[in-house]
Parts: structure tokens; C-alpha cells; sequence
């Protein structure tokens, strides 16, 4: 048989798959060959007629795309490379230099922002270089693809990259050993003097700060290391989280978190066509201290986030600040293919709540609705993106230390920095993040002492 037909069967056999998750009194064999009849019949025809060459790998990852985007915006397909790199970022972990890379506006390569701690940052990378040659290798030509594969490597191994600053119009050269990158998911309110966060943003009431960007594999540990390094400072009294802009992530990580918080009861559940109701609940590991807890969350909050903020709310455990969140209450599950050809993540199911309620296509209301006007939001984002993107060390560093995160950057002015606080560089406290300053000093203030 030819190959591409070869490739073709594969349709069926993705097809299979998915389907035969559903009961066989529903689904039959020779029925799913007749229904996907005409999808072969059309690349018959493609084939036949189309102006141009067309590759049938090609056709086939339009045809697999094209029918699992029929279902929700959720539900998509990897290749086994892609597979890979999703596995990689959900673990929080992978072998490389650590930077996120875009296409420049007129060609090239360009760094988004180096990974905190990573090889890239280490080697002083900075938001904005660009990337002209790749181990002697033009770029200018180069996609984005093409550009990623040659910087990914094994850890150990070395790659030298030329770069363009322009800020300083200057050319270097750096030879990078590649390393185990570690993604930070978990970031405190400024960078003290040292370079390291600070957790605490409010010394006077002592109010801690954390921002949860993601819930990958590391992120419970990292929110244990936060919390531990805020308490050794500082006994510490409130805590606000920060979920803003955080689209989620891994169902297991979140219910970790939510555990420290509740003493007993449902944390979430989920339920779904073929899949069997599934109940998180609290258990009897060591918990947070009962400090008073504010939640900031808006519309780019969403699935983990979500269930994090619902579920304290449900509680009664913390107040939620902020504007409505996405409303992504649908469950993915990875389900690799066989023969190394990929895997499918696909929604299986729904999340609901402690206290029940599906907040999918609904969102959360938050306990004390705070909108920002879209000046201010983009003030927001423009500011943290800075912080976030900064890699240069401040002036009073020493020479050699490390530069800052590509995290949130910009020293707040003199009328929003809390008393006392001497910083590096500091996130802007905004109209949402004052208000839960705010719920939290009142919620102290009337504390039994």
C-alpha cells in the first residue's frame, strides 16, 4: 500500500479513538467507515484537482484540527514533538536555555523575556535582543520554528548565539550551556536590593503578596517556598493572591493549594459523559495559619484560577477583588495516541464548585467588584511587562550578579510603594490591588487581638 495512504488510515485511526470512548451500542465499526467516507473522497479530489502540490500530511493535520475544533476551543491535537513540548511546560520543567522567543516585526528572531534563574538569564539576555545568528547560522530568513529547534538542545550541551541589542546598538556573542530550566510561576510584590522577592507588601500590617501566573507541576512547591520565606522574614498577619491573567492549569496542583486553606469539606468535583464524578476534599495535612486572605481575579483568570477563587469564596475562606472572571469550567485529559503518533487532549469534563455551581460561560462574581478602565488596565499590563521583561541588574547590584526576572518591573512612585519599602524594582499597586490592601487592614483592625 503507499505510504500516503498509509497516512490517511491514520484519520481513522485518531478517529477511533474518540469515539470509541462511547458505548459500542452507540458507535460501530462499519458506521464510523461510512460517515468518514467523504473525508477520504475529498482528498481524492484535492488530490485530483487542487491548482498546486499538496502534501497529504499536510491535508491530514487540517482534516484532525478541523474536526476536534468543531468541538470546543479546548480540545486540540499534538504531534509527538509538540506533545513533548506540552508535557515539558505543564511539568514546569525542560532542558534548554530558558527564553521565550518571537518573530520580529521585520523578520529575525527576537527575545520575548528570559526564564528566571535559566542559563539565558544568567548569561544577561534582555527583553528585545535580537538573535541574528544561531551557531553561525542567519536568522533573518529563519522561522520561528525553525529558530526554536536550533536553540533547544539537551542539557549540557552549548549553543552560541550573536545579538543585536538595540538599545545600545552593540553586537555580542554568547556561548550558553543549555540546563534544566525551571519555570517560576510564583513571584512576590518587588525585588529587594539583593535581587530576590519580597514577599511582603505591606510591613506596617504585615499584608503578604503572592502572584500565581500559572499551575504547572512546581508551583504548589514554589507557593510552600513563598510562604515559608514570608514567614521567616516576618510573622506574617493577611495574604492576598494574586490570580489576575492566570489562565490555569493542572487540577491537582490547585487542589493542593486550596487544602492548606479549608480545614474539611469539598474543595471541587468533577463529572462528565464517561467520566465517573470525581470529588477533591480536604484532608488532614498540615494547613496555612487562619490569616485573612483576599483573592484578586478578572478576566483573564481562568480553570485553575477559577477553582482556586471559587473555592475560597464557597468557604467563606477569602474575599475575592476584582472584575468577573472567563468562565473556563471544562476538564482536559491528555490521551496519547498509539504508534508515536501524538495524543489528544480532549474535554472530558466539567468542574463544579463546593458548593455546586458550574461556572462555565458564567465566570465568578467577586465579593467586592472593582473594574478598571481600559487605560488603567493597560497602565497595568505595560507596567508588569516591564518588570516582568527587566533583565538588567539594577545600578547598586554587584558586577556579575544576576539580572533581574522577566517579570514585573517598574519602581512604583513615592504615593503607592508602602511605608518603608526600599526596592529594586516593584509591581504598580493598582486600583484592585489597593482595594484588597484595603479589605484586608479593615478584616485585621477588627480582629480580637
Amino acid at each position: 500500500m503507499p505510504k500516503r495512504n498509509i497516512i490517511w488510515l491514520l484519520i481513522g485511526a485518531v478517529v477511533v479513538v474518540l469515539l470509541l470512548k462511547a458505548p459500542e451500542s452507540i458507535v460501530r465499526r462499519d458506521q464510523l467507515y461510512t460517515q468518514f467516507g467523504p473525508l477520504l473522497d475529498v482528498r481524492v479530489q484535492v488530490r485530483k484537482h487542487y491548482v498546486e502540490p499538496v502534501d497529504d500530511a499536510a491535508l491530514l493535520r487540517g482534516a484532525i484540527d478541523g474536526m476536534l475544533n468543531r468541538l470546543d476551543p479546548y480540545t486540540m491535537y499534538f504531534d509527538e514533538q509538540e506533545y513533548e513540548q506540552f508535557h515539558q511546560r505543564t511539568q514546569g520543567q525542560f532542558s534548554g536555555i530558558g527564553i521565550e522567543v518571537g518573530q520580529g516585526r521585520t523578520g529575525g528572531l527576537v527575545v520575548i523575556s528570559p526564564i528566571e534563574g535559566s542559563p539565558a538569564f544568567h548569561a544577561g539576555l534582555r527583553a528585545g535582543d535580537r538573535i541574528t545568528r544561531i551557531d553561525g547560522r542567519d536568522t533573518s530568513n529563519m522561522s520561528l520554528a525553525q529558530g526554536v529547534r536550533l536553540i533547544q538542545g539537551r542539557a549540557g550541551t552549548s549553543v552560541t548565539l550573536t545579538i543585536h541589542r538595540p538599545s545600545s546598538d552593540t553586537t555580542i556573542e554568547k556561548v550558553i550551556t543549555r540546563g534544566l530550566v525551571t519555570v517560576r510561576t510564583v513571584r512576590g510584590w518587588a525585588r529587594d536590593e539583593d535581587w530576590h522577592w519580597d514577599y511582603l507588601i505591606d510591613p506596617e500590617h504585615r499584608i503578604g503578596y503572592i502572584r500565581i501566573s500559572g499551575f504547572e507541576a512546581q508551583t504548589a512547591e514554589q507557593f510552600d517556598e513563598a510562604l515559608t520565606d514570608l514567614r521567616g522574614r516576618q510573622d506574617v498577619a493577611a495574604l492576598v493572591i494574586d490570580v489576575r491573567d492566570n489562565p490555569g492549569g493542572l487540577l491537582d496542583v490547585v487542589a493542593n493549594i486550596v487544602n492548606r486553606f479549608i480545614a474539611e469539606g469539598v474543595i471541587v468535583s468533577t463529572r462528565g459523559q464517561f467520566s465517573p464524578e470525581k470529588v477533591y476534599t480536604a484532608t488532614r495535612d498540615e494547613k496555612y495559619p487562619p490569616w485573612p486572605v483576599a483573592v484578586l481575579v478578572n478576566g483573564g483568570s481562568a480553570s485553575a484560577s477559577e477553582i482556586l477563587a471559587g473555592a475560597l469564596q464557597d468557604h467563606g475562606r477569602a474575599v475575592v477583588v476584582g472584575e468577573p472572571t472567563f468562565g473556563k469550567g471544562s476538564v482536559q485529559e491528555l490521551i496519547q495516541l498509539e504508534n508515536n503518533n501524538g495524543a489528544v487532549k480532549l474535554t472530558t469534563a466539567y468542574y463544579y464548585l463546593p458548593k455546586g455551581e458550574r461556572i462555565h460561560g458564567r465566570g465568578i462574581r467577586p465579593d467586592v467588584l472593582v473594574e478598571l478602565s481600559p487605560s488603567e488596565r493597560a497602565a497595568l499590563v505595560d507596567s508588569q511587562q516591564a518588570v516582568y521583561s527587566t533583565t538588567a541588574a539594577p545600578s547598586s547590584a554587584p558586577q556579575g550578579s544576576a539580572p533581574a526576572t522577566p517579570e514585573l518591573s517598574s519602581t512604583p512612585a513615592a504615593d503607592t510603594a508602602p511605608a518603608g519599602a526600599a526596592r529594586a524594582a516593584a509591581i504598580p499597586i493598582d486600583r484592585q490591588l489597593a482595594e484588597a490592601l484595603a479589605v484586608l487592614r479593615a478584616r485585621l483592625a477588627t480582629r480580637p487581638s
